[in-house]
Parts: C-alpha cells; structure tokens; sequence
C-alpha cells in the first residue's frame, strides 16, 4: 500500500512538471497593494486547489469542534445530573426527618447547580410559605412559572401564596389569565370558583361553574358540579335583582328551578322579584306551586307573609286548616296555626290549639313562651308564670329558623346558611326536639362539592313537615 501511494506521488509531480512545460504563459497576481508578481498558469491552477483544500479542512474541522463541545456539554450535563440527584434524594431525606431548614438549603443548591428544576422550585416555595416566608414563596414560584408557564401544580401554589399574603387581586388575575386561555383542569377551575364565590364576584363565578359542570360525565362529581352550579345561578340572580334587572333575575331563577325544581331559594327569590315587581298574584301563585310540591314549611312562612300584606288573611287561614285536618300528627302544623292565631290576635282560639298540642311531643322553650305571652294578653297572670316558667326549663330560643345542615338558629330566613355557608339548608324550626320529630330523622339531601371554606355543603331538598 505504501509503495503505491508514493508511486502515485511520482506520477503526479511528474505530470505536473509536463503541465508546466505545456503551458508555459505567465499571469500578474496581484498578492498586496501595489505588490504584484508574475505566476504561471499552472501555478495559479494549483494555488486555487490548495485554497479549496484549505477550506474543506477548515470546514471539517469546525464540525469537529463543534462536536467536542456538545460531547463536553453532555458530559457536564450528566455530572450536573448526577449531583442533582443525590440532592434531590437528601432533600428527601431531610424532609422525612422533618429537618425542613436542611431542606430548604439543600434546595437553595440544588436550584443554584439547575436554576430551571420546577420541582424544586416548586417544593422550596411551599416550604418557604408553610415557614411564613410568603414573599420569598412568591418569587421562587413566579421564577419556576417562567420554566413552565402551563403548570397547574404551580399556577395553584402561586394562587396558594397569593391567598395566604392577601393579594387577593393578584391571585385572581392569575386565574383569569388561566380561565381566557379556555383552561380546563377542574381543580384549578374549582379553586378559582371558590374564590369567586367568597368574593361574591357571583356573573363570574357563573361563567367558571358554567364550564366546570360541563368538565364531567354523568356522574356523582357532575351531579355536585351542577349542584353547585344552582346555588351560584340563585346568588347571581339575586344580584341582578338588586341592580334592577329584575328580568335578568327571574330568568336566572327559573333556570336554578329548571335544574332542580326543589331549590327552595330560588322560588321564594322569584316569588319577592314577582311581588316587588306589582305582580302578587303570581307571587302567590309561584309561592303556593313550591308549597304543593316540596311541603318545606318555609313556603307557609312566605305565604303567610304574602297573604297579610295582601289583607287576606283567609287564605293562609284556611290553608292551616286544611293541614291541621288532613294531617292531625304532625304538631308543627298546629303551631304554625297558633302562631298565624296570635298574630291575628285571635288569643282565645290561639290558647286553646296550643293547650290541645301542649305534651304531645318535647316542645322547647318558644312554645311555652308563645303561651305565656297569650296568658298574659288575656290577662290570666297564673297560667302564665307557669308557661314562661316551662319555657325557662326548656331552654327558651326565640329565633324562628333554622339550618338543617349544621342546625344554627336564626331570626331571619336565608337561601344560604350564614354559619355552614350551605345553600337550600334553611327551613321553619318545628319547634320541637329533634330527637322526638320523626319528619327530621332521615332528610334527603344531595351532596355538593366543597365550599369556599374547605368543608362540604349539601344541597337538601326540603324536608315534608
């Protein structure tokens, strides 16, 4: 082989001897400024040769620069990773051992060597927010969203960051960036709901929960999804109603109702936009359509209500007569009854249906103290030391409703409890110990997702005094 190659070296400068025999012409060329020599023809044939050899070689070369680098990048790359892997697992040491400091330091290396480690970054913002370094939780997960902008485990820790330091307009900015961008991950959409709903931002929160109920299939989580989405269809029509959008409002409310025919709330709403809208016919009409099919002792509240403001007192009247006859058992009934009499001042007709209930089951003390108040209009002062004296027994309690959900008391009805923050909860208190009102025993309800404060609601459908 190497005999050949330098015969072939031979050849070639002998052939190019014989080139420069057969062309013997010369050429100016030109090599500086002013600076000009005189070279064969040959010789500038082979001058370009060497210069595009040169190239080439040149050109290979840079490729091989080029490769060694990326193979010393590599090799970096794989030391950084190996270090970061024998953090990541004394981090994870540390943290079993409960040694948070450590932790955090470890985690201060470990982002130094791999500043774009989300991981990292996201463990050490949430150890710096549970150390109550809110400010330091913030900017180490804004700086790991710059990684990865799409994140949902770090758009819900900066949101988490944002809650604890009260930056409640930055955290809803967040959200919103996330929701325009047509996001779907649900539990990102029920954090921001949440926050919406605590806000009472209720057109928004409408929106998100509009999407949210769409996300699932039929279901157990669709069904709490479109529970919730009832409760926050009655608050936003609520609203509308307060602004003077009283169409709007009632359209919201019937759709509530098209959902679920027992939500309570939002027949009553409609009921008042009806009356206050001139309309008390309907009104009633829509008060007594809830009564008939839900028999939630609040609608007799409401048409009671109604009915007085009306001057017509016979219809709720005669309604209480009809309950008491066709159902003799249930106590509440007659006391609702007494209460419509005294109310009427009808004292006489008023004593004599309490005193024919009084025993039948463990009323509390607003029964015994009705019937003092009666004694005493008709002026029967002994009887009536003795009712208000059973009533101190018992525990007087004077306000008038109460949730069934977590069983607070109230002097006024709401749509949603003000203590568990539970829609559709709240009805007329029997009157009588739970334990002895068989009606109270087993409700129906249907559970709903998680409320603003972290605990669940369940919507009840009322309960049939």
């Amino acid at each position: 082989m190497t005999r050949f190659l330098l015969l072939v070296l031979i050849l070639s400068l002998v052939y190019l001897v014989k080139l420069f025999e057969w062309n013997p012409r010369s050429f100016p060329f030109e090599f500086l400024p002013g600076r000009t020599v005189l070279l064969p023809e040959v010789a500038l044939m082979v001058l370009a040769l060497v210069v595009g050899a040169a190239f080439i070689l040149m050109v290979n070369g840079v490729g091989d620069a080029f490769k060694w680098f990326r193979s010393l990048k590599n090799i970096q790359e794989e030391r950084t990773e190996e270090k970061v892997e024998i953090l990541w697992k004394k981090i994870r040491e540390e943290l079993n051992r409960s040694h948070t400091p450590q932790a955090i330091t470890l985690l201060d290396r470990l982002v130094a060597i791999m500043p774009n480690h989300t991981a990292a970054l996201f463990l050490l913002g949430n150890l710096k927010r549970q150390g109550g370094d809110l400010t330091g939780a913030i900017r180490i997960h804004r700086r790991a969203r710059v990684f990865d902008e799409e994140d949902v485990r770090l758009i819900l820790a900066l949101a988490n960051d944002y809650d604890k330091a009260g930056r409640l307009d930055d955290e809803l900015a967040l959200y919103r960036e996330y929701f325009k961008k047509e996001g779907k991950n649900a539990l990102l959409l029920g954090s921001f709901r949440n926050l919406l709903v605590r806000l009472e931002k209720w057109d928004e929160a409408l929106d998100v929960q509009s999407v949210l109920s769409r996300s699932f299939q039929k279901g157990d989580r669709r069904e709490r999804e479109v529970a919730f989405l009832v409760g926050i269809k009655y608050e936003s029509g609520r609203q509308l109603v307060r602004e003077g959008k009283s169409d709007a409002g009632r359209r919201l409310f019937r759709s509530a109702l098209k959902i679920n025919h027992s939500f309570v709330p939002a027949r009553i709403s409609l009921s008042e936009a009806q009356d206050s809208e001139g309309r008390g016919k309907e009104a009633l009409e829509t008060l007594l359509e809830g009564w008939s099919r839900d028999r939630d002792m609040v609608y007799l509240d409401k048409i009671e209500e109604l009915a007085l403001d009306r001057g017509n007192p016979d219809l709720i009247l005669s309604l209480y007569e009809r309950l008491v006859q066709d159902f003799p058992d249930e106590p509440a009934y007659f006391l609702g009854q007494a209460r419509l009499l005294a109310r009427l001042m009808m004292v006489d007709e008023a004593i004599d249906l309490l005193e024919s209930i009084d025993g039948r089951v463990n009323w509390d003390g607003s029964f015994h103290r009705l019937r003092g108040e009666l004694y005493l209009r008709k002026g029967d002062q002994g009887n009536a030391l003795e009712a208000f004296r059973k009533s101190s027994l018992a525990g007087t309690v004077s306000e008038k409703y109460f949730c069934r959900s977590c069983e607070t008391r109230f002097s006024e009805w709401d749509g949603r409890c003000p203590s568990c923050r539970r829609w559709n909860t709240m009805t007329v208190y029997p009157g009588y110990n739970r334990e002895d009102a068989s009606i109270l025993s087993s409700p129906e309800f249907i559970s709903s997702e998680d409320n603003v404060f972290g605990s669940e609601f369940d919507e009840y459908t009322p309960l049939s005094f």
